[in-house]
C-alpha cells in the first residue's frame, strides 16, 4: 500500500526532471546568425553582398568556393575545410566539394557529390585546415 502512494510523487519528479532537461537543452542551443570562417566572424546576410545565390536539387544559397575565395583564403584548393554545426556535429571536406556545395540562409551546408551525412545544420564555424 505504501508503494502505492509513492508511485505518483516519483512520477512527478521524473516529469520534472524531463522538463527541466529540456529546459537546459534548448537554452544551450546557439541562435546566432553568424559562423566563423577562417576565424573571422561572417553574417549570413553578408553572403548576399558578397556572392550570388546558386541553387542545387530544391535548395538555395551561397556558393562555398566563393566565399572562400572573397574572404581571401591563399591557394584554397591546397586546404581541406572543416564545417562545425552548433551541436558540435563536423565534417571535412575537399576542395572539390566546396566547388559543388553551397550553404544556405538557414546555415545548412549542401553538397550534391556527397552522402546527406554532410548536411551540417546550423553551422557555426567552418574551419580551414592546413
Amino acid at each position: 500500500m505504501r508503494n502505492i502512494r509513492a508511485l505518483p510523487i516519483l512520477a512527478i519528479i521524473v516529469l520534472m526532471v524531463g522538463v527541466g532537461s529540456s529546459i537546459y537543452v534548448n537554452s544551450q542551443k546557439n541562435s546566432s546568425t553568424s559562423i566563423t570562417i577562417n576565424n573571422e566572424e561572417y553574417c549570413v546576410s553578408q553572403f548576399s553582398e558578397m556572392v550570388e545565390e546558386k541553387s542545387i536539387e530544391a535548395d538555395a544559397g551561397f556558393p562555398l568556393d566563393q566565399l572562400i575565395n572573397k574572404i581571401g583564403v591563399a591557394s584554397p584548393e591546397t586546404h581541406e575545410y572543416t564545417i562545425i554545426g552548433s551541436d558540435g556535429y563536423q565534417k571535412t571536406v575537399t576542395w572539390e566539394n566546396m566547388q559543388a556545395g553551397i550553404i544556405t540562409k538557414g546555415r545548412e551546408s549542401v553538397f550534391p557529390d556527397l552522402p546527406k551525412a554532410y548536411r551540417i545544420k546550423e553551422i557555426v564555424e567552418i574551419k580551414v585546415e592546413e
